[in-house]
């Protein structure tokens, strides 16, 4: 998505903290809430086997109860902001899973 899609979807834009900027904002305040995270919640519930319903539903309970997605952007906000500025194209993956890894424990 970051190297294909984004590029795309971005294409007009030349200044490259305006870019960066842009994409970090359409990646936590779209990709996460629509994309990410609920498909997280639900390869969970397959993995531990309870119904896919419960898991949306959980997914739905930490967002509104439990601060999700304000946990998930004190964290990804500024790690996406500095991967699009930094990092180059082809170590924005390994950059992601770096940070993935601090964002489980």
């Amino acid at each position: 998505m970051y190297n294909h899609i984004f590029p795309v979807l971005f294409a007009g834009e030349t200044r490259p903290i305006i870019l960066a900027v842009k994409m970090t904002l359409f990646d936590g305040f779209i990709n996460a809430p629509l994309i990410w995270l609920p498909p997280a919640y639900i390869a969970q519930a397959l993995i531990y086997r309870y119904p896919k319903r419960e898991a949306i539903q959980k997914y739905v309970t930490d967002v509104k109860e439990n601060g999700l997605l304000k946990k998930y952007w004190s964290l990804w906000l500024p790690a996406s902001l500095t991967n699009f500025m930094f990092v180059p194209a082809h170590f924005r993956v390994a950059f992601v899973a770096g940070v993935s890894f601090f964002w489980m424990i």
